[in-house]
């Protein structure tokens, strides 16, 4: 029998910023996590700014607080407290898709533009963020799979990846193999369960230093290569995206499925 368990609960308030871990998360009728991704960076004209265009979006980090958003940067420095600028809505363009959102202000719009070096503007989409055709719910990713990951780039001479490289919703860990969570369609976790859509296709996110946000060639280039070694695998996928039913999952919860 192979165990799976919630090691870490982490959401992401503004998507492409570094998130905030927590002991429990409300599960919402779309099966994401509430406050995950409810804010969104975008150039003046609405389209979407993500780590890719600017990496230095790895440097600045998003938590909830009261229900405010605060932001920080890698100084340790606060930003402007976020507030919806008018009563007009502003359009947001992600991935093809039109979203619905609040701009948030000159005063962190000015605040993001001088520390990513590009002129942006931060915009509130709220619950739009749980109902866009494109979502993919949360993502999971487990310490068995990143330990073979760790082990194969021990052997080449590189660096270990820690997971938030990833940006995972879920850290799952347990006796389970590495990577049995590509295969896997359900974890119940007493009322609360995770159904395992597919595997993740990664970017180059994970290639990104949280550090200082240089870009770097892995883990992707031997992600690519471990995802050819496995049938149930797509190319270069680590983790895998999913869908929770119920109300809340917590850190700790276990799943026990039979091998």
């Amino acid at each position: 029998m192979s165990t799976f368990r919630i090691d870490q609960i982490s959401i992401y308030p503004v998507k492409s910023l570094a998130g905030m871990a927590v002991p429990e998360a409300e599960i919402t009728p779309s099966g994401s996590l509430r406050g995950d991704r409810e804010w969104i960076v975008t150039r003046p004209d609405g389209s979407l700014l993500w780590q890719g265009d600017i990496p230095r979006m790895a440097l600045l980090s998003a938590r909830l607080d009261g229900g405010s958003l605060v932001l920080r940067d890698h100084d340790g420095a606060l930003g402007p407290l976020p507030v919806d600028a008018s009563d007009t809505s502003v359009m947001v363009e992600q991935e093809g898709y039109r979203l619905a959102g609040r701009d948030q202000g000159d005063a962190v719009a000015n605040w993001l533009t001088e520390r990513l070096g590009s002129p942006c503007r931060l915009v509130r989409v709220g619950e739009q963020a749980h109902l866009w055709a494109g979502l993919n719910p949360i993502h999971a990713v487990s310490t068995v799979s990143l330990s073979a990951l760790n082990a194969r780039l021990a052997g080449r001479g590189e660096a270990a990846i820690v997971v938030e490289r990833f940006r995972p919703n879920i850290v799952l860990s347990g006796t389970h193999a590495a990577f049995a969570e590509e295969t896997a369609t359900e974890l119940r976790f007493d009322q609360t369960s995770l159904c395992l859509r597919e595997p993740c296709v990664r970017c180059e996110l994970p290639n990104i230093s949280l550090e200082d946000a240089s870009r770097g060639k892995q883990p992707l280039k031997l992600i690519g290569a471990m995802s050819r070694e496995r049938p149930a695998a797509r190319p270069a996928s680590f983790g895998t995206y999913c869908t929770a039913r119920g109300t809340s999952l917590r850190v700790g919860m276990s799943a026990h499925l039979n091998d």
